[in-house]
């Protein structure tokens, strides 16, 4: 049971890893997006809205990364 846990906590945050940077990535594209549009604050302000929003989910995901993290440890700390 234990090693079936461990790769599923493996698993979830190899996603993580995966994900995380690409929030970063949607977080520049939306703000240079929202640099474009100086002209045009509605769309100014919808882009700075999206990307605001990207760095709400980086955080987010990071902070579910870390509980795994900290359940992969407990894990493998029982299986020695």
């Amino acid at each position: 049971m234990a090693k079936e846990r461990i790769k599923e906590l493996k698993k979830k945050i190899e996603a993580l890893v995966i994900a995380i940077p690409r929030e970063l990535e949607a977080y520049e594209f939306y703000l240079d997006l929202a640099e474009k549009s100086a002209d045009d604050a509605p769309s100014r302000e919808m882009f700075m809205f999206l990307a605001k929003q990207e760095l709400f989910h980086r955080d987010h995901l990071e902070k579910i990364m870390n509980d795994f993290q900290n359940q992969l440890e407990e894990e493998l700390k029982k299986g020695k």
